[in-house]
C-alpha cells in the first residue's frame, strides 16, 4: 500500500470543486477498449478474419499495453484515491462497503488479466489455436470491467465532486503521477508505454476535454503529467496507427 497520504483540508470558503475529467475519460477508454478487444478476438476465433503472424504479435503487444494501463489505473485508485475518499465520505461505512467491493471485483481482474497475458503470448506465436482461449478471457474480462466502473462512478465520483476539495484531488493526482517513475502520465507504467498512454486517452477525448486537461495540467506544476499542446496530435497520430493495425487488419 502506498503510504502516501493525501488530506481533504482546505480553507473554508475557498473549496474548488474537483475537477474529474482525467477519470471519466480513463473509465470511457478502458471500457471501449475491453468493447473493441473482445469483438476483435471473438471475430478472429470464429475464423472470419484471417491474421497473419505479424499481426498476431501487433495484437498481443497492444493488449499487454493496455493491460498494463488498467493495471496502474486501479493501483492508482485503491492506493490513492480511494483513501481519499474514505477520509471524506460523510458515510464512510457505505463507502467502505463500495471500496471492498470494487477490491474484489480488481483482484477478480487482475487474475484474468494474468491469464490473458500468458493467452497472448499463445496467440501471438500461434494465432489459429490461440484465438478461441484468448477471446474468452476478453470476453469474461469486459463483462468484469462493466458494472465496477459504473457503480464507480454512481457512487464515488458524486462523493468526490460533493465533498472533496478541488485542491486534494488535484493534489491525489499528482501523487498518482509521482508512484510511477517520474515523467510518467499514470503510475506503474513502464519504459515506452507513457506516450502511448497518453495518446490513447486523448484519442478518446472531445476537443473540449483536451482543453481541460491541458489547463489543469499546466496549472499543475513541474513533475505533474504535462503535455503541451503541439505534442497532443502526434501522440494521438502515433497511437492511432498503431491502434490502425490491430483493428483494421
Amino acid at each position: 500500500m502506498n503510504s502516501e497520504r493525501v488530506t481533504t483540508a482546505a480553507p473554508r470558503g475557498l473549496r474548488a470543486v474537483p475537477d474529474l475529467t482525467g477519470l471519466r475519460l480513463a473509465h470511457r477508454a478502458i471500457l471501449a477498449d475491453a468493447d473493441r478487444l473482445a469483438g476483435l478476438l471473438a471475430d478472429l476465433a470464429a475464423g472470419a478474419r484471417p491474421v497473419s503472424p505479424e499481426r498476431a504479435a501487433a495484437i498481443a503487444a497492444y493488449l499487454r499495453r493496455y493491460n498494463r494501463a488498467v493495471r496502474a489505473h486501479h493501483r492508482g485508485e485503491a492506493e490513492i484515491l480511494w483513501p481519499l475518499v474514505l477520509d471524506a465520505a460523510a458515510d464512510p461505512a457505505g463507502a467502505i462497503a463500495d471500496i471492498v467491493r470494487f477490491v474484489d471485483d480488481h483482484r477478480a481482474l487482475e487474475a484474468l488479466q494474468t491469464a490473458a497475458d500468458a493467452a497472448a503470448d499463445g496467440f501471438a506465436t500461434d494465432p489459429a489455436h490461440g484465438a478461441p482461449e484468448l477471446a474468452a478471457l476478453l470476453a469474461r474480462r469486459r463483462d468484469l470491467l462493466i458494472d465496477p466502473i459504473r457503480a464507480e462512478e454512481e457512487h464515488l465520483l458524486p462523493v468526490i465532486t460533493a465533498q472533496i476539495p478541488g485542491a486534494a484531488y488535484a493534489a491525489a493526482e499528482a501523487a498518482i503521477a509521482r508512484a510511477g517513475r517520474p515523467g510518467t502520465a499514470r503510475a506503474g507504467e513502464v519504459d515506452g508505454d507513457a506516450d502511448w498512454v497518453r495518446g490513447w486517452l486523448l484519442s478518446h477525448a472531445t476537443a473540449e476535454e483536451v482543453r481541460r486537461l491541458l489547463r489543469g495540467r499546466a496549472g499543475a506544476g513541474a513533475g505533474a503529467r504535462a503535455v503541451a499542446w503541439p505534442a497532443v496530435e502526434p501522440l494521438v497520430q502515433g497511437y492511432r496507427a498503431e491502434a490502425e493495425k490491430v483493428f483494421a487488419g
